[in-house]
């Protein structure tokens, strides 16, 4: 279990494997081992340069007039029912300005690791608190009345680097790690109980499910991601 599942710089979008490697040029599209590129209401787009010294970058758009089962992202299934998922990716949602006005009403998914056998297991979501933004996650937790525990993080100005640790289990301590690049030092670490997810098979990057005020305030501008990586177990850093 301590084998990667793989390692990939979306900026590459699986063009030349390794966060790093250099490539003349970017992709018009998602390539694999990215499996799909899945646009509704909304636009994903590979621009050059990349967040962190890659070739390139995902832009993720949501159009004007999306309803909340818009989506501009990017799926990878190479992960199968795994009992230990971590991944890591670059978020930049510095072009989001103007958080004045809407405050908690902007909301938008950028992370969805999913299990076949329940349709669920963790997502991580961007909203606005009037001033900044934050990032929130939600993973599954039969001890919570809900099935579910959320908190949230503050989100650094530029480029981010997020990483997070999901093994499953009935006390599963779900980690956190932002703009962190020492293990031992997490921002934030839960236990709950995620047994019945049985593992992550589907993992989804990019623009999803916005709420109304982020479509009014926020249609046509990009928020960027890069240099996506899933493991295991091991930790990845940056």
């Amino acid at each position: 279990m301590n084998a990667k599942m793989k390692v990939l710089a979306l900026a590459l979008v699986g063009f030349a494997g390794y966060a790093g490697s250099a490539v003349a040029g970017c992709p018009s599209s998602p390539v694999p081992p990215w499996t799909a590129n899945n646009q509704f209401q909304g636009v994903t787009a590979i621009t050059a340069p990349g967040l962190d010294g890659t070739a390139c970058h995902l832009d993720s758009t949501i159009s004007a007039g999306a309803s909340g089962f818009a989506s501009a992202i990017v799926e990878d299934d190479t992960p199968t029912a795994e009992p230990h998922y971590r991944a890591s990716f670059m978020i930049d949602v510095d072009a989001l300005t103007a958080l004045g006005a809407p405050g908690f009403t902007t909301v938008a998914t950028v992370f969805q690791g999913v299990s076949a056998a329940t349709g669920n297991g963790v997502s991580f979501a961007i909203f606005g608190d009037g001033t900044n933004w934050l990032i929130s996650y939600t993973v599954v937790d039969a001890t919570d009345p809900s099935g579910y525990f959320s908190n949230s993080q503050p989100l650094p100005a530029g480029a981010s680097h997020i990483e997070f640790d999901l093994p499953v289990g009935a006390a599963a301590n779900f980690q956190v790690w932002i703009e962190s690049n020492v293990e031992g030092s997490p921002t934030a670490t839960h236990t709950v109980d995620n047994g019945a997810i049985v593992g992550i098979d589907t993992a989804f990057l990019g623009l999803a499910a916005p709420s109304d005020g982020f479509v009014s305030t926020y249609a046509g501008t990009a928020a960027q991601f890069d240099r996506f990586d899933s493991r295991r177990s091991t930790f990845i850093g940056y």
